[in-house]
C-alpha cells in the first residue's frame, strides 16, 4: 500500500463533510467510478484549473459582504454596524507619493505590503472621497481574485497527488469575510509560493521569495523556523542555511534604499508594534477587560509566546516517531504565536488556509474552526461599534467570551494536526512490506542479473544503501520536504 494512497482516494469518498456537499453536483464519487488519471507531473493541473475557477465566487461573496459600505461609503460607526469594516478603502487617499520617504504619508504596514497598496492607488482617479474609495476598493477585488486564484494553483502544485486539497482555500468561510478587510493575501501567496519552491529542491527562488514573504508580513517567519527545525532532524541544516541565508539577504537587499534614504519611516512599523499595547482579539486585552490589565509587559509576553511557539515546534519536529511534515510543523507553531500576540486581526485566519489545505485537515475541523471565526467577525465589529453607542454594541463581557471561543478553537486545530502526524505512524506500520513497484526486481535478482551480463557485480553492503535509500523516498509522505525528501532522522528526542 503506498503512502500516498489516501491522498489520491476522491475526496468524496473519504470526507463527509465533502460528499454532503457533493450532492448539489450528484453525489459522491461512484464505488465504481474509475478517476481520470493524466500522465506526467501536470496531473494536478484539471483540479487546479476547477477550483481557481470556483475560488472567484467566493472572493465575488466577500464583495456582497461589502456592499453596503461599498454604495454608502466607510463611514464609523456605520460600517461596523453593518460588518463591512476594510483597511483598504482607509488607503485609498495614499495619494502619489512612494511610503516611506520623507513627506509621504504615514502607512502602517510592511514594506512590500506598502509598496503594493501604493501601487494600486496609483490606478485611483481623482474625485470625491467615496469615489476614491470605491475605485480602490474596486481595484483591490479585483487584485484579490487574481491572488486567491493564484494561491489555489500554488496550494494544488505544493499537493500534486491529492490536488483537490486546494479546496479549502477556494471555498473558506473564513476568505468571504477577511479576504477584502486587509492586504493579507498578498503575503501568504508569497510564503504558499516560498513553501512550493522548498518543496521542488528550488532553494534559492525558496529563500528569495521568502525573504519577499517576510517583508510583506511578519508571520512567515515561522514557516522558516520550521523548515529549520525539520532540517535538524534530517540532517540537512546546509539546505536550510541556505534558505535562511537568502531570505535575509533578500530582506536586507529591498529595506536598504529605504533605511538609507529615511530609516525612521520605514522602522517606524515595528516601533509602532514594540510600543503598541493589547488590541482586540487577543488574550492579553480580555485581561484587561476583565480587570487585570497586562500593560506594558504585554510585549515580554508575545515574546515569551515566540519561545514556547519554538519549544512546542521543536518537540514536535523531534519527538515524534514519524517526521512530520512542513505543513503540520508551521502549523503548530504558527497558532501559538497567533494566540499569544497582542492582536489577532480578523484576516489572521487567512494566514491559516494554505496550511489547512497542506496539512488535509478534514472538513469539519476546518469548519469547526471557520464557524468560531465568523461568530468573532460579527462580535468584533459589535463591541468596537458599541464603543461609541453602547446601548447598541455588544457588551465587553461576552465579547471576551467569543474571544476565548476563537482562542479555543485555534487550539483545536493544533490538536487536531497533532493528532494527524501521530496517526500517521500507525498508518504506516505495515512498511509497505507486501509492496514493491512494478518492474522493479529484488536486490539480489538484480546483482544475478548483472553478473550474467558480465558486469561487476554490486557489493551487498551497496545493495542494501541503495536499498534503504528507495525504502525511504518511498516512504516520503511530505511533498513539502524538498532537500529533506528520504533524509533519515539524524537527531531524534525521545520523551519518556
Amino acid at each position: 500500500m503506498s503512502p500516498y494512497a489516501p491522498e489520491s482516494v476522491a475526496p468524496t469518498r473519504i470526507d463527509p463533510v465533502a460528499a454532503s456537499a457533493s450532492e448539489v453536483i450528484g453525489g459522491p464519487f461512484g464505488r465504481y467510478a474509475a478517476q481520470a488519471r493524466r500522465a506526467g507531473s501536470a496531473a494536478w493541473l484539471p483540479a487546479a484549473a476547477v477550483l481557481a475557477g470556483l475560488s472567484s465566487l467566493t472572493v465575488a461573496l466577500g464583495v456582497l459582504e461589502k456592499a453596503h459600505c461599498f454604495n454608502a461609503g466607510w463611514s464609523t460607526p456605520d460600517q461596523f454596524w453593518h460588518a463591512c469594516y476594510s483597511d483598504l478603502p482607509v488607503s485609498s487617499g495614499i495619494g502619489h507619493a512612494m511610503p516611506y520617504l520623507s513627506g509621504a504619508p504615514r502607512l502602517d504596514q510592511p514594506l512590500i505590503s506598502g509598496l503594493v497598496m501604493w501601487l494600486v492607488g496609483l490606478g485611483v482617479p481623482d474625485g470625491s472621497v467615496l469615489g476614491r474609495e470605491q475605485w480602490y476598493f474596486a481595484l483591490w477585488a479585483v487584485l484579490v481574485t487574481v491572488i486567491v486564484m493564484a494561491l489555489v494553483v500554488v496550494t494544488a502544485a505544493s499537493v500534486p497527488r491529492a490536488p483537490w486539497r486546494a479546496a479549502h482555500v477556494a471555498f473558506a468561510p473564513v476568505l468571504v469575510l477577511a479576504g477584502l478587510v486587509s492586504v493579507d493575501l498578498f503575503g501568504v501567496l508569497l510564503a504558499s509560493v516560498a513553501l512550493w519552491a522548498w518543496g521542488r529542491n528550488k532553494i534559492v527562488l525558496a529563500g528569495v521569495v521568502m525573504g519577499l514573504a517576510i517583508s510583506a508580513r511578519s508571520y512567515p517567519l515561522v514557516l522558516l523556523v520550521a523548515i529549520g527545525l525539520l532540517a535538524v532532524r534530517s540532517g540537512k541544516m546546509g539546505s536550510w542555511s541556505r534558505l535562511a541565508g537568502t531570505a535575509l539577504l533578500t530582506w536586507f537587499a529591498l529595506s536598504l534604499p529605504w533605511l538609507v534614504i529615511n530609516a525612521d519611516g520605514l522602522l517606524s512599523v515595528y516601533r509602532s508594534w514594540w510600543r503598541s499595547g493589547a488590541s482586540y482579539g487577543s488574550l492579553w486585552v480580555v485581561s484587561g477587560l476583565l480587570g487585570h490589565p497586562v500593560g506594558g509587559r504585554v510585549t515580554a509576553f508575545v515574546i515569551l509566546g515566540w519561545v514556547v511557539a519554538l519549544v512546542v515546534g521543536a518537540i514536535f519536529a523531534l519527538s515524534t516517531e514519524r517526521r512530520p511534515t512542513v505543513a503540520e510543523v508551521s502549523l503548530v507553531m504558527l497558532v501559538i504565536v497567533v494566540v499569544t500576540s497582542k492582536a489577532i486581526p480578523v484576516q489572521a485566519g487567512l494566514w491559516l488556509l494554505p496550511l489547512i489545505a497542506l496539512v488535509g485537515l478534514a472538513w469539519r475541523d476546518h469548519l469547526i474552526w471557520a464557524g468560531a471565526e465568523a461568530l468573532y467577525f460579527a462580535s468584533v465589529w459589535l463591541y468596537i461599534g458599541g464603543l461609541s453607542r453602547p446601548d447598541r454594541g455588544l457588551p465587553a463581557g461576552f465579547y471576551s467570551l467569543l474571544v476565548l471561543v476563537r482562542v479555543a478553537a485555534w487550539m483545536y486545530l493544533l490538536v487536531q494536526v497533532w493528532r494527524v502526524a501521530r496517526a500517521r505512524v500507525s498508518a504506516n506500520s505495515l512498511d509497505y512490506a507486501h509492496e514493491r513497484p512494478v518492474g522493479q526486481e529484488s536486490v539480489g535478482q538484480e546483482s544475478l542479473a548483472q553478473e550474467a551480463a558480465g558486469h561487476e557485480p554490486v557489493s551487498l553492503a551497496q545493495e542494501a544503501a541503495d536499498q534503504e535509500v528507495v525504502d525511504l523516498e518511498r516512504d516520503e509522505v511530505d511533498p513539502l520536504a524538498g532537500p529533506m525528501a528520504g533524509a533519515p532522522d539524524r537527531v531524534v528526542v525521545r520523551i519518556s
